[in-house]
């Protein structure tokens, strides 16, 4: 490899093929020495990035009875502007000599995003075949790499010092990961297995009989689920491919705090909807109220600045608004309905408990606690966005929990009728809505 300070350093991969019958850079005939990998090494220095770009790939060498396939690349400084490379922007340069592969004990961490490989193959049928070379060898040999070795996009927490995955080119990859241990292990395993069981609990509650759960209530409880499927589904997804492109990353993390908005606005349908049982006004005022937030925090969340990581105190405040946003109905039940009321038939002790997970939860996120503590200590285990899915989890099932009691709540206390002249007597005005729906009604 030679290098120049400013035009970058040559670099070129030798494949040898043993039988000259069969094409080079077949899986049956190329072989990948510890010397070709020090060939195209990249320097791993932090924030050193480099561009690989092939400029000849169909260079053939016979020497004796082998046939030498030689793919030439040149790598450039990175520039982090959308615009295409030509090939003609790439300077002639001289051939380099690799070392012998059984002298070359340098073996360095291959640092690749396939999206910054740009091919320049001089016959058009080698295009995929060369993409597929350097592919391969990528997804094959990728190991866990320190923080400081990331690229910039990849860098969220500078408190996991070790075990990040390193950029993957294909969704494959991202996947396969998801069964070896590093930094995103426990955050994609606590929120798949919460996705898997909520819709399992959906499944069954969707499918119980009329005469057990009528339409209505399926309807209501409906915006739940999807709301906390939806979340567990894309914040999986999100912590599987986060580390594919920038992107790819960039979508799936705007995906994944919509799946958060959704799941704040369907917690929210059930209980308005239960708490306001017989009084269509104030819950059709609320479920509007909380629908136009969500919205709201949508557009935020599509916001590219929005995922840096200088910004998690903003993500952590927005959304947590969203969930004290709940204060405004809840101070409505206390002043018409007083404290029993809230305490029996709200499950105000379980919107408690469930805010403060979702509180406690939040807080860990936006601080990185405990490993701004112990920084290195909490790479794989217990770090806070591991912490964080732990409580949203736990705080989605409590909430599972109020809305169930207080569904069955409304089935055992009678008719609307009945409920408002017990809490209210004779003197209760209907809102006109109130009267029309009761219309519509009978």
């Amino acid at each position: 490899m030679s290098a120049h300070k400013e035009n970058g350093a040559d670099c070129q991969i030798v494949t040898v093929t043993v039988n000259g019958d069969v094409p080079a850079g077949t899986s049956s005939s190329s072989t990948f020495k510890k010397g070709h990998r020090r060939a195209w090494s990249m320097p791993s220095g932090h924030k050193d990035k480099r561009i690989l770009a092939v400029v000849d790939n169909a260079e053939e060498k016979i020497i004796g009875n082998q046939r030498r396939h030689v793919v030439r690349y040149r790598l450039h400084p990175y520039k982090p502007k959308k615009e295409a490379k030509n090939l003609h922007d790439v300077q002639t340069f001289d051939e380099s000599i690799l070392p012998p592969a059984e002298e070359d004990d340098c073996e360095l961490e291959v640092n690749i995003n396939e999206e910054e490989i740009i091919c320049f193959p001089r016959l058009e049928t080698a295009r995929k075949g060369t993409r597929t070379i350097v592919k391969r060898f990528w997804e094959a040999k990728w190991k866990a790499q320190n923080f400081e070795f990331l690229p910039e996009w990849l860098q969220d927490n500078e408190f996991l010092r070790t075990g990040h995955r390193p950029p993957l080119p294909s969704f494959f990859s991202c996947f396969k990961s998801i069964f070896t241990l590093h930094t995103e292990t426990g955050n994609i395993w606590t929120h798949m297995y919460g996705c898997v069981a909520f819709f399992g609990i959906a499944l069954w509650f969707l499918t119980r009989p009329h005469n057990l759960v009528n339409w209505i209530d399926k309807a209501v409880f409906t915006t739940f689920f999807v709301g906390a499927i939806t979340c567990l589904g894309m914040s999986f997804a999100f912590h599987t491919v986060q580390c594919h492109s920038v992107g790819v990353g960039k979508l799936f993390s705007k995906l994944d705090y919509t799946g958060i908005t959704l799941l704040i606005v369907g917690s929210f349908i059930p209980w308005i909807y239960y708490a306001f049982y017989c009084r269509h006004l104030p819950m059709v005022i609320y479920m509007t109220m909380i629908t136009v937030l969500g919205i709201a925090a949508m557009i935020v969340s599509l916001w590219d600045k929005f995922a840096e990581p200088k910004f998690r105190p903003l993500r952590a405040i927005v959304f947590v608004a969203m969930g004290l946003s709940a204060i405004v109905p809840t101070v409505h039940l206390f002043i018409t309905d007083g404290f029993q009321y809230l305490y029996e038939y709200t499950i105000l002790h379980w919107l408690v408990a469930m805010g403060s997970m979702y509180l406690i939860g939040a807080a860990l996120y936006a601080f990185r606690i405990p490993e701004r503590f112990f920084p290195g200590k909490c790479d794989i285990w217990f770090q806070s966005h591991q912490l964080f899915h732990t409580f949203v989890i736990i705080a989605a099932f409590i909430h599972f929990h109020g809305i169930t009691r207080m569904a069955m709540y409304q089935l055992e206390r009678g008719s609307c009728d009945e409920q408002l002249h017990e809490r209210y007597g004779s003197n209760y005005e209907l809102s006109d809505l109130d009267v029309w729906l009761k219309g519509m009604h009978y």
